[in-house]
């Protein structure tokens, strides 16, 4: 064999391999350019992206005097009215100066600082205060302006130390069988909510449930508040966390958009039949978040009460009837006939 038809045939075994090696590749690159696809069951959630705040009953301790603390029980724990927190030993200060100044400054109302080291109440002990707990309170939360705290950095300070001037705060006691969050939605969002209603907001640390106590109007924003009785790892640390609330939470067949069309009036969808035709199936919606849909599986019911046969998990449907296929697919079902 001559140098000339060797490299003629090793070309042709090159080529050969490289074919085989596109024949395997390209239905994996060009999966999105597949006209059908199959139907599967999945949930469809109705969330917004928030900023929540916590509100709760809250009452902050002070030191009565100077001296070096002692303390009886650890952060979190559930405690009942009159527990001895806490005890100071007097002695004199080595500093006149406090470094939580700041805090006795914002908290300022007498109502929420109590000079004495046992629980005024039964609740949940927090180290960590923020200043803002007369602020944040179930009697003005519905007063609060989205305005007035968008900008606002609160960050809780953990008040655990060897000693204390007097006046500073030592710690505080949550009302710990029900609390309140805080979030401000935009005017266009509001129709998801209703006083009454249950919804769950997934926070940092897992997700809880609430119930919409009040929606107050404040013109650019809807202040939503939710009261829940569910514990949360840090409510009693933290003043605020990002947040997803969940208004609604469906089920059904999950459908794009584009997949759907009409016939004579009904919504539905192009299902490949056995005999490889695809067939016009009505669909009811069930909720959609602008791109998807989810719709009824098996049947569903119309307007006049009459059950309509719908479409099946792992349907083979069209991706896009109305762009790709119609006229084919007209031209083999003219009537829109069922398998």
């Amino acid at each position: 064999m001559t140098k000339g038809k060797k490299r003629g045939l090793l070309l042709y075994i090159i080529v050969l391999i490289v074919l085989g090696i596109i024949t395997e590749l390209v239905p994996e690159v060009t999966g999105a350019l597949t006209k059908t696809e199959i139907l599967q069951y999945e949930n469809m959630q109705i969330t917004d992206e928030v900023t929540c705040y916590f509100v709760r009953k809250e009452t902050v301790h002070l030191a009565s005097n100077a001296g070096a603390i002692n303390y009886y029980i650890e952060d979190g724990v559930k405690v009942r009215k009159n527990t001895k927190i806490l005890d100071i030993a007097p002695q004199s200060a080595g500093s006149d100066t406090s470094k939580y100044a700041d805090i006795v400054t914002r908290l300022g109302s007498s109502d929420v600082t109590l000079t004495q080291m046992n629980s005024a109440q039964n609740g949940i002990l927090s180290y960590y205060v923020d200043g803002y707990e007369g602020y944040f309170t179930p009697e003005k939360m519905d007063s609060i302006k989205y305005k007035d705290i968008e900008d606002t950095k609160i960050k809780p300070v953990n008040l655990t130390r060897k000693n204390t001037l007097a006046g500073e705060p030592l710690f505080k006691i949550c009302e710990g069988n029900y609390w309140y969050m805080l979030a401000w939605v935009d005017p266009g969002n509001i129709s998801k909510y209703e006083v009454g209603n249950s919804v769950k907001v997934d926070l940092p640390l897992g997700q809880i449930k609430a119930n919409i106590e009040k929606l107050v109007d404040q013109g650019d924003h809807w202040l939503v508040i939710m009261k829940t009785t569910m514990y949360y790892e840090d409510f009693a640390k933290i003043r605020s966390a990002n947040a997803n609330i969940i208004t609604q939470d469906y089920s059904g067949i999950k459908v794009r958009n584009s997949s759907m069309t009409t016939k004579d009036g009904v919504v539905g969808v192009y299902i490949k039949s056995k005999n490889g035709d695809f067939v016009f199936k009505p669909v009811k919606i069930i909720t959609s978040d602008g791109d998807y849909s989810l719709v009824y599986v098996s049947s569903f019911y119309d307007k006049d009460g009459k059950e309509v046969k719908t479409v099946e998990i792992y349907d083979e449907i069209l991706k896009n009837p109305k762009k790709d296929f119609k006229s084919s697919v007209d031209s083999k079902n003219p009537a829109g006939a069922s398998e």
